[in-house]
Order: structure tokens, then sequence, then C-alpha cells
């Protein structure tokens, strides 16, 4: 993040400089640029490594592509988990309680490749609102303050416990918002790599 946001800051800087003569019609918009530049950048420091979300990447410690396998080792036994045809979906309650906030993970074997005995993880999925991305988005906002931020797409729809949720996708960024249709708000937030488009479509729960 910080080798986005560096530059950008800079290149501001310069252009203010360079527009002396007549910032007076642009300061302004300058401060507010500064300001917004800043605010994300506060909001990445704050959120720590292991509650980060990186739309494309990762959950905290789940990287897209990395091994299933080590996962037990990092959340332990999945309090779910199910396997069939090369595929297999995991999934973690906070405290071990399936009323509470949980991470859902995909995994897929990739056969005829050079590395086919491993399980892939394709997907990630977490209910639980510390998770953040680095501009402070987590479940719980409501889906115009995920507007704000990403150009979405509803791409389907589920029923869990009862309530109907709709799936959100940010077409090429590689994040999905998952939104109660009753309330508006966002119950989940999922994760996969930005071109894989058949993972829009696997159902975590």
């Amino acid at each position: 993040m910080k080798s986005i946001i560096i530059p950008f800051a800079f290149i501001i800087a310069m252009f203010s400089i360079s527009s002396c003569g007549q910032h007076s019609g642009h300061e302004k918009k300058d401060k507010q640029d500064l300001t917004a530049v800043k605010a994300i950048d506060d909001t990445s420091k704050t959120v720590v490594p292991d509650k980060l979300i990186i739309p494309g990447k990762s959950i905290g410690k789940i990287t897209i592509g990395g091994n299933a396998d080590s996962l037990s080792a990092i959340l332990g036994k999945p309090d779910f988990s199910d396997a069939a045809m090369g595929s297999a979906l995991m999934t973690w309650y906070a405290n071990h309680d399936s009323s509470s906030y949980k991470t859902s993970v995909f995994a897929h074997h990739n056969f005829g490749s050079t590395d086919e005995k491993i399980a892939r993880i394709r997907k990630i999925l977490t209910t639980s609102p510390d998770f953040k991305t680095a501009d402070g988005l987590n479940t719980g906002l409501n889906l115009a303050e995920y507007q704000k931020h990403y150009q979405l797409s509803p791409v389907s729809t589920y029923k869990a416990k009862g309530k109907k949720v709709k799936v959100y996708e940010a077409k090429g960024k590689g994040i999905a918002f998952e939104v109660d249709s009753l309330t508006g708000k966002g119950v989940g937030i999922v994760i996969h790599q930005p071109k894989d488009s058949l993972a829009t479509y696997i159902n975590l729960h």
C-alpha cells in the first residue's frame, strides 16, 4: 500500500510547488487530496497484518494460492470440513461456536500440474468485523459504504439462517461483499484471485 500512496502524495506535493503562481485556485483541492491520502495511510497502519484484508491476495494469515494443509498449524483443526473431487471446504468458528463469526476456505488440487498433491487456496471468506481492508472496510457496514470504494455488481444470492443474502462483486479486484437483503449491511467479505471468475460462484456456506 505504501508503494502506491507515497509516490502519489509526492506527485501532489510537486504539482503544488510547480503551480505556486496559480495555486490559489487549487490550494483547497490539493489539501483535500493530501488529507484523503493520509486518512487511508493512517487506516492501513492501524490494521495489524493478522487482521488485514488484501483484495485478491489474503485475509489475515490466509493467502490465496497457499497450501491449505498448512492452515491447521495456523488456525487449528477446522470446526467443519468437507472434501470431494479434489476440492475441500474448511470452516473455523470463533471460540468453536457455530453461531459466532466464521472463516471459511475453499481449496482445490490442480490435477496434472507439478504440485497436484497440494490443495491450493482459491477463495477465502470472513464474517468477522475484526478483519478490515486498508481503507477500513469490514463487515457490518452499509452497502453504500462499500460502493464508495468499489464498483459493485450483484452476482448471486443465497439463504443463511432464513435470511436472504446478496453477493456483490468488484469485478477484476478480487473482492466481494455479502450483504443482508433486509438490513442492507455486510455480513461477509470474500477474497479470490482477480482473474478467477469461476471462484465468484463457489459457495462457502
